[in-house]
């Protein structure tokens, strides 16, 4: 299944229309200098170190995208959709660039790693590991991402409420804006996959849904502790949000659908119940 090209156009467009409206410096739109480091408790500072690797990650996202949908493609309708994904992914990936190296900047001006070589040789040991989605289709691609960008997004409003230093809710509430433009652009591609391809595309959501997992979580080293002390500091963030949102999506797809609508909640209740998710 392939989005005509128009569409995907479209979508690609809006997007970046609203991206180019959506500018910030991460060397002048924040008071660096500004920084109070004694409002950090540790646990706050090993979050940030934590977000800073996985938004650090963005040159393998990057690759990935260029593996699967190359824009040298041999066939030219697949080259000329492939080069218009291009068109968002290279906005995407320069923002997700901007939320590493900002998040970096803040490690080094507060004074959590005061040498930049060694916060790069740092993060140059997670960037180095090979990253898979582990999906080749667009839609489950950003199915995938529709989960990712959606609990990022999540988290950083919850950390937000939950600190004290100005400059890094500041900072978090840029990262917010973005993601959350970010997670449109994905559940809108997901949605126009419905609008094109029915029911057919039900299966690809769930098999991404009940196998889903953040970026890292099987190469970062002691992973599943750093997240576990990553949420403590974020009260209210409940990485199930995320998918229980993927079902609400797809619910208005089936009140939009009132022929799919047997076929959607079952789907859900399967989904659901492989994931032990509670529904209302």
């Amino acid at each position: 299944m392939r989005l005509p090209l128009s569409k995907l156009r479209d979508l690609v467009t809006d997007f970046n229309a609203l991206a180019d409206d959506a500018n910030w410096n991460r060397f002048k739109s924040l008071p660096w200098k500004d920084i109070k480091p004694d409002l950090l408790t540790q646990g706050q500072k090993e979050a940030i170190i934590f977000v800073t690797h996985v938004e650090d990650y963005t040159p393998g996202y990057c690759a990935e995208y260029q593996a699967l949908f190359p824009v040298n493609a041999p066939s030219r309708d697949e080259a000329m959709h492939n080069r218009e994904l291009f068109h968002f992914v290279s906005r995407w990936g320069l923002e997700e660039d901007r939320h590493a190296q900002s998040l970096a900047l803040y490690q080094v001006k507060a004074g959590i790693e005061s040498d930049w070589d060694t916060l790069s040789a740092q993060m140059i040991v997670e960037s180095q590991k090979e990253f898979a989605v582990g999906y080749r289709s667009l839609l489950q691609v950003c199915t995938y991402a529709f989960l990712q960008e959606k609990a990022t997004q999540l988290y950083y409003q919850s950390f937000a409420r939950n600190v004290s230093e100005p400059v890094l809710i500041k900072l978090l509430h840029y990262l917010t804006r973005d993601e959350s433009r970010h997670f449109i652009f994905f559940s809108k591609v997901v949605g126009a996959y419905f609008d094109c391809f029915g029911l057919d595309c039900l299966s690809e959501v769930e098999e991404v849904a009940v196998n889903y997992r953040m970026p890292l979580h099987n190469t970062m080293l002691d992973y599943r502790r750093r997240a576990i002390r990553m949420a403590r500091e974020a009260p209210g963030y409940d990485r199930a949000i995320p998918l229980k949102i993927l079902f609400r999506f797809l619910e208005q797809i089936a009140i939009r659908h009132l022929e799919w609508r047997e076929s959607i909640n079952a789907s859900i209740d399967r989904m659901a119940g492989r994931l032990r998710l509670s529904l209302p």
